[in-house]
């Protein structure tokens, strides 16, 4: 009783309108990747103005002298039963479509930078912990709340909290339509070159154009994982080439950088083996270039069992909200994965669309970020606890 008690007096201490406005509040100002901390301030302001402590670990800024920081708040006792992470960054603003705008409200649908990845996350994780607080109920073990910087990029602001600072099982925030994601893809960035030698541009037949030899790579590359893998377990994107010159000259030059996402149970050793088997085959069509690859950054995939006994809570956390239980695979990358290094049970699971996510008129239905606040603060209850019925003080 005293669980289904503590969980009433949670969830009727949803705001609607709060959480409402603050995603609105959040989206409404621009916050990339190294600048973060006009969103980080309006969820401190949010948390500070309810009662709530808040720690801010700073984060260094290889981009300059802006300050970052990491937000850290904790509830109930410890040790943490439960972790909620969310990132407050963006990727930067982009030409025409891709700029940034002030946020726009229409009906339930709130469009902007940032809206769906991941600010309407982090405010329904925000509203959850305000209901958690002002609810009074007391939990038998602590609820932990980190709003990080840098997962744009690789994730520093994660990568610095405090070891202790973990839980046995952690909800990263990303965007799914609230669909607990309890595997996740694997993920590289790799670096590409092709070096060749400049020449009149009537000569390009030489052999040495480095944009040739890096397009037929390329197209080696790109042909041969998505499009010819039915089960879309490997997908290759080519994010930006760059190369040549103004000049009337065949190019000696050429880069690439390029994104590579593998499911669960795939090898990543073979996928990188097909980068290479595909620069094999470019470099013998292009004799008179070079052609290198360097992988900047790698994340591996992991698949949590249906069957562990720290997704009951979640579980639970469904039904009580009446939501169907799917579980699925997060096909991007994401933070997820630091938390499985500390030893967390890791879902991601988060208002908005992935397919709107990076993209023109990003937008997050507000309604569902509601529903994620109750979702999250029904988990929290049903992982931690209660030690008492709140109606009994």
């Amino acid at each position: 009783m005293a669980t289904e008690a503590a969980l009433a007096a949670v969830l009727a201490r949803i705001d609607a309108g709060r959480v409402r406005a603050l995603t609105v509040a959040a989206v409404d100002v621009y916050s990339p990747t190294y600048a973060e901390e006009p969103a980080t301030e309006v969820f401190a302001r949010s948390l500070e103005q309810h009662g709530l402590s808040v720690t801010r670990q700073a984060v260094a800024n290889p981009q300059g002298t802006a300050p970052r920081h990491n937000l850290l708040v904790r509830i109930g006792p410890e040790p943490l039963g439960l972790l909620l992470v969310g990132h407050v960054d963006t990727i930067a603003s982009g030409p025409g479509a891709m700029a940034f705008h002030r946020a726009q409200v229409a009906g339930d649908v709130l469009t902007g930078l940032g809206s769906a990845d991941m600010k309407g996350g982090c405010a329904a994780q925000v509203e959850a912990f305000l209901a958690l607080a002002a609810s009074g109920i007391a939990l038998q073990r602590g609820v932990g709340l980190a709003l990080v910087v840098g997962e744009e990029e690789y994730g520093d602001g994660s990568a610095a909290l405090p070891v202790e600072f973990t839980a046995p099982l952690c909800l990263v925030g990303e965007p799914t339509s609230l669909e607990p994601c309890i595997s996740h893809f694997g993920y590289a960035e790799c670096h590409l070159t092709a070096s060749g030698t400049r020449a009149h541009a009537a000569l390009s037949g030489g052999g040495g154009s480095a944009i040739h030899a890096m397009l037929t790579w390329l197209l080696a590359v790109l042909d041969g994982m998505p499009g010819s893998d039915p089960a879309g377990i490997i997908a290759a994107n080519a994010r930006l080439i760059r190369g040549g010159d103004t000049l009337f000259v065949v190019a000696d030059s050429c880069d690439a950088l390029l994104d590579l996402h593998w499911a669960p149970g795939v090898d990543p050793a073979e996928v990188l083996r097909r980068i290479e088997n595909s620069r094999e085959a470019a470099q013998w069509g292009h004799p008179a270039c070079q052609l290198a690859s360097e992988t900047l950054f790698q994340a591996a995939a992991f698949a949590n069992s249906e069957d562990d006994p720290r997704l009951a809570p979640l579980r639970a956390a469904f039904q009580q909200q009446d939501r169907d239980w799917q579980a699925g695979v997060f096909p991007s990358h994401s933070d997820a994965g630091l938390f499985v290094d500390r030893g967390s049970m890791t879902i991601v699971c988060g208002p908005g669309a992935l397919s709107a996510a990076h993209a023109p008129g990003e937008s997050v239905a507000l309604s569902e970020v509601e529903a994620a606040a109750r979702l999250y603060a029904s988990v929290a209850v049903l992982a931690c606890g209660a030690t008492r019925d709140p109606a009994a003080r």
